[in-house]
């Protein structure tokens, strides 16, 4: 009776797997293997022997061909219209960059001419009446000292 626990614990220490020996692992990977083959070795007809393996890679690069193109093509297009969004995007910058430096000139001149148009329509006094009054005085008084002086040199 004392026999089947010592059985039982001695099962659950060294449990009965432990001691299988692990499985081969190879490190050969297996490689699709295409051969040729001729009329009359072991095969009633010349041609292409497939592996399984080479079979498959055949049937599937067939099946996944049309798509693997669609994907290149999908890429391609899709690189260019970013190339193109790209120039495009750095095309508008440069302008609005543009824009914003001929607004500021413009601005600028604006400013400039409307300083200079001030400057020039300030208040004048118009001081024509005054020279002329003054040079009709001056002329008087001149001519009236010269005859003056003829008379008095006389």
């Amino acid at each position: 009776m004392k026999l089947i626990p010592i059985i039982l614990i001695f099962c659950l220490i060294f449990p009965a797997h432990l001691f299988a020996e692990p499985p081969e692992v190879s490190d050969v990977k297996p490689t699709p293997q295409i051969t040729g083959i001729q009329k009359g070795e072991k095969a009633p007809y010349s041609g292409v022997l497939l592996n399984s393996l080479a079979a498959a890679q055949v049937f599937s690069d067939k099946s996944f061909a049309g798509k693997e193109c669609e994907l290149r093509i999908k890429f391609a297009v899709d690189k260019e219209a970013a190339r193109m969004q790209l120039l495009l995007d750095s095309t508008k910058v440069s302008l609005e960059t543009v824009e914003k430096k001929y607004n500021g000139i413009i601005t600028i001149k604006d400013d400039e001419i409307k300083r200079l148009s001030d400057l020039a329509m300030k208040d004048k006094t118009d001081y024509s009446a005054l020279w002329f009054t003054g040079g009709a005085l001056a002329g008087i008084a001149l001519t009236v000292a010269v005859i003056y002086a003829v008379q008095e040199a006389k």
